[in-house]
């Protein structure tokens, strides 16, 4: 059995629900040597978290990331999204939530990461259409197109290793609906089932870290919130 590695890791929607505790998640791992938060503007909140391991690589706005540092990371997480999509317009959502995230996972290949996580959603579907009923809300036509396309960008990276998260219902989200958390696991099929935010962040590293301790390669994609929770 090899040793466990050292790494250093980037995050992408660092400052949101999921990517807090994926930070948090990391910063409890010993081999973590540094982590990367790629934001709009500064996060002293979260840099005074480990001001020893936590740099912030300010990108503002997020579109452009020719002058982005990201030398010497092994492995990524990108959890960046919206927040609100319901009260986003289609371009706006296409970009926070796909195009940005592609050159995100462009600009880790060419850092050399190796493994990289990307948190979609259950239903993702590039080939999803726009209805005029459910609009840019979560779950609809256009919102699964838009995390579809993410997908897609993000494996035209070509990272070595991708694990495609998808999860349904985030609890502890504050965007998430409050009587949509009301509904129990119990009556869902697996894949949509919910998990709170933490136990999501959780799962999503322990699955990436475990992949770039093993050397593993190839895509993965996990689907509903107790998977991804309990992934290895």
């Amino acid at each position: 059995m090899q040793a466990s590695r050292k790494y250093a890791a980037a995050v992408l929607g660092g400052s949101g629900s999921v990517g807090q505790h994926v930070l948090k998640t990391l910063l409890k791992d010993s081999q973590c040597s540094k982590v990367i938060l790629l934001s709009r503007r500064e996060l002293n909140d979260l840099q005074a978290l480990d001001p020893a391991r936590i740099q912030v690589e300010v990108c503002n706005p997020l579109d452009d990331m020719s002058k982005v540092d990201l030398s010497g990371t092994n492995v990524a997480f990108c959890t960046l999204g919206h927040g609100s999509s319901r009260k986003a317009t289609k371009d706006d959502l296409l970009r926070v939530d796909a195009t940005i995230p592609g050159q995100f996972a462009q600009a880790c290949k060419a850092a050399g990461t190796t493994h990289y996580c990307l948190m979609t959603a259950v239903g993702s579907d590039e080939n999803a259409t726009w209805s005029v009923i459910s609009r840019t809300a979560a779950g609809g036509g256009w919102y699964n197109h838009v995390k579809g396309v993410a997908e897609k960008l993000t494996l035209e990276a070509g990272i070595p290793y991708t694990y495609i998260a998808q999860p349904a219902t985030l609890w502890g989200s504050p965007h998430s609906p409050k009587i949509v958390e009301m509904v129990p696991n119990a009556i869902l099929p697996m894949k949509y089932s919910s998990a709170n935010v933490a136990d999501i962040a959780k799962g999503m590293v322990r699955k990436t870290i475990h992949a770039f301790q093993e050397n593993k390669t190839g895509v993965e994609k996990i689907s509903g919130g107790i998977p991804i929770s309990e992934a290895k």
